[in-house]
């Protein structure tokens, strides 16, 4: 039982509804479940997540004064190639739904809402077998294997993206956006403007939540090979994993390229408003904080991504020509050292890039009655809960 729950209720208000949110535990499936707490904050909230997502929750609650309660689920994943991996993956799902099903005849939620990753599997298939309403949020434009078959039995599949191949004749699904923190928002709402030409050009470089290899060993290698002239006038701010971060700040030292390096940014949103540029992966949240804040972007998707969703997601953007897109292959190097130097040197194509993507969000917006993704779902998730016939055309 040691390892099966993290309870903590910080206080004793009245709140006025219990919803279950279960997330795995990586930052594109808690980060839109955060800001949905956020946003609807006099709840009780039942968490369910792996070991790595309890940290991250944990750190958001802190004192803000919302009642919760964290339970972490021991999963893995049923696609491993070995037979007794393939078996205990779903001996541990199996566990999960019976934690699931006692969890829901506990503390009877009145809705129960999975934002991906494998803990969000088994509170779906409980919340079936006791007809609690439920929601499936999609962050990405290819939609995940679990989330394709639990979206089958949910009651309402709430997408980030308009344009999903694979789900087209599901009727069961609206339309929401990703959720990401109201900071961003803010951010779009301020106009984009390029450095002064004795200002510094801010360029923000991250990998996801978790850092990327590539991101430690290859772009500083790109950024200490352009001229001279355009590395005095650049400041990177870059997340790196924690055993690339001696290399990384010393090739920039060596360059003499000021930089600040970290492992992790708990202010990651105050870097995007004092950048130019970014550079990052795409997953789901990467794509919609950018698409809210209005920075320009080059993505550089992660090549092995299920399904290859991240190339998916950075389409989306650069179709709408709201950033740009670079292939990690054999030619990623010269084109996106020729693409960085280009767009230094051209800030003009960053100004209409931004304009784009905020024409993008405008558009976007209307789709959703002119809320963010964050007021919207959770509209949805509260009209769920009052709606006694539970079916997508009452909720939004």
């Amino acid at each position: 039982m040691k390892n099966f729950t993290r309870i903590k209720i910080m206080n004793n208000r009245i709140h006025k509804n219990t919803i279950m949110i279960a997330a795995g535990g990586t930052g594109g499936h808690i980060f839109p479940s955060l800001s949905i707490i956020n946003q609807i904050q006099n709840h009780l909230f039942i968490i369910i997540t792996d070991e790595r997502g309890e940290d991250y929750f944990n750190n958001f609650f802190g004192n803000k004064g919302i009642n919760f309660k964290i339970f972490t689920h021991k999963l893995s994943s049923p696609s491993n190639k070995f037979i007794i991996n393939k078996l205990k993956s779903l001996f541990q799902i199996f566990i999960s739904i019976l934690k699931s099903i006692l969890l829901i005849i506990h503390y009877k939620p009145d809705a129960i809402i999975g934002f991906g990753g494998y803990p969000s599997f088994a509170p779906i298939i409980a919340a079936k077998i006791f007809r609690v309403p439920s929601i499936i949020h999609e962050q990405n434009t290819v939609i995940g294997r679990a989330n394709k078959f639990l979206s089958k039995i949910t009651n309402i599949l709430a997408l980030s993206f308009i344009d999903i191949d694979n789900i087209q004749q599901n009727k069961r699904s609206i339309y929401t956006g990703n959720p990401v923190r109201q900071e961003f928002y803010e951010i779009g709402k301020i106009k984009y403007l390029p450095p002064a030409k004795k200002n510094f050009f801010y360029i923000l470089i991250y990998g996801g939540s978790l850092g990327s290899k590539f991101f430690s060993e290859y772009l500083p290698s790109i950024i200490c090979s352009l001229p001279k002239g355009i590395k005095e006038k650049i400041k990177i701010i870059q997340q790196v994993r924690k055993e690339d971060l001696k290399l990384v700040r010393k090739n920039y030292k060596l360059n003499k390229i000021d930089a600040e390096i970290s492992i992790f940014f708990q202010d990651v949103s105050e870097k995007f408003k004092i950048s130019h540029l970014i550079i990052t992966r795409s997953g789901g949240s990467s794509v919609a904080e950018v698409l809210a804040s209005n920075r320009p972007v080059i993505f550089i998707p992660l090549p092995t991504s299920l399904d290859n969703h991240q190339y998916e997601n950075a389409r989306f953007l650069e179709k709408n020509k709201g950033g740009w897109l670079i292939d990690q292959n054999n030619k990623t190097i010269n084109e996106l050292e020729r693409l960085i130097k280009h767009l230094l040197q051209n800030p003009k194509n960053l100004v209409e890039a931004s304009n784009r993507l905020k024409k993008l969000a405008s558009r976007l917006e209307k789709l959703r009655n002119n809320k963010t993704p964050t007021e919207f779902l959770s509209e949805c998730i509260l009209k769920l809960i009052n709606d006694k016939k539970k079916v997508v055309p009452t909720i939004c």
